[in-house]
């Protein structure tokens, strides 16, 4: 076998001559050579870099390595489960108000007369709306979970906010269409003198009357004729045993010669409700209500308010 040398500028070559036993002699060294250079270069890398060793110094690092990110792991579950615990508080605290807007709606509808039906708080709302296709749902960002529980906050807080006014603004019609002055102030009885001029039954002469008497049974019940607030309840000159109720907006009724007063001042009274029993107190012929109303403390003719139809 002939190995051919060339030197490196190409200018002069060498021939040996070898027999293919020397040959493989001298790959043989030259493998070995190169096996104990890497030896040797590996050897000193682990001599410099003992950490890497699988000594009992390394195996201690590597658990405190391990015991570190086990403390983060916990720390990580434990961070997690108060979010969600706050989160269940959270969606505990929207049904609590969810349930408090559904009472309220229940109670605005029982309040406006709504048809049954028409507002049924114990279903879902009906929803509905055509299908829309992935490009136009692309056109909206993901929300997070939390993100969404506050909009839903912000929108029951909405909600509140509309249904609250609404039940002001309801409270306040059912107020004043309560203090509406209509009917009559007896639930029995009969008209037994008018408002305005007639003969004083005591002297015969011309007198001028501030309401009208309505004649009964003695002991049956004289009535509001709209919600207010009783400012007198007791006796007073010429009226016998008096209750006076104050509805509001300048507007005054007066029931007198009662047998028995039912209410004290400061009660708070409903349309309908009996403020006393009927009798002859004070200066009276006999068993009957006297019926005022008096606006901005000047008398009205009664029969202007008691014949018209209730709100």
């Amino acid at each position: 076998m002939k190995i051919i040398v060339v030197n490196q500028d190409h200018s002069r070559t060498r021939t040996y001559s070898g027999s293919g036993k020397r040959v493989g002699v001298l790959f043989c060294c030259a493998f070995l050579l190169s096996m104990a250079v890497g030896g040797g270069a590996m050897y000193a890398w682990l001599t410099n870099n003992q950490e890497h060793m699988l000594t009992s110094e390394g195996v201690k690092n590597w658990k405190q390595v391990l015991d570190t990110q086990q403390q983060d792991l916990g720390l990580v579950r434990q961070q997690a489960q108060n979010q969600l615990d706050a989160l269940m508080l959270r969606l505990s605290e929207l049904q609590g108000r969810m349930t408090r807007l559904d009472a309220l709606g229940e109670r605005l509808t029982s309040k406006a007369k709504l048809d049954d039906g028409e507002f049924d708080f114990n279903e879902a709302p009906a929803l509905g709306g055509p299908q829309e296709f992935a490009e136009a749902e692309a056109a909206y960002s993901k929300v997070s979970l939390i993100e969404a529980i506050d909009q839903l906050a912000d929108q029951i807080d909405n909600r509140e906010e509309q249904l609250d006014l609404l039940d002001n603004l309801i409270s306040s019609r059912t107020l004043h269409d309560d203090a509406f002055l209509a009917g009559l102030p007896v639930r029995k009885g009969w008209l037994s003198s008018r408002y305005g001029r007639r003969t004083d039954p005591f002297t015969g002469k011309g007198a001028w009357h501030n309401g009208v008497d309505f004649a009964g049974k003695r002991g049956s019940d004289i009535i509001s004729v709209a919600a207010g607030v009783v400012v007198w309840s007791g006796t007073r000159s010429g009226f016998g045993l008096l209750v006076e109720v104050n509805h509001g907006n300048g507007y005054l009724t007066r029931y007198a010669h009662n047998d028995e007063n039912l209410v004290k001042v400061g009660d708070i009274v409903t349309r309908g409700q009996a403020v006393a029993k009927m009798g002859s107190s004070g200066r009276s012929t006999g068993p009957h209500v006297h019926f005022e109303v008096l606006k901005n403390g000047k008398p009205q003719d009664p029969s202007r308010y008691i014949y018209r139809a209730s709100k």
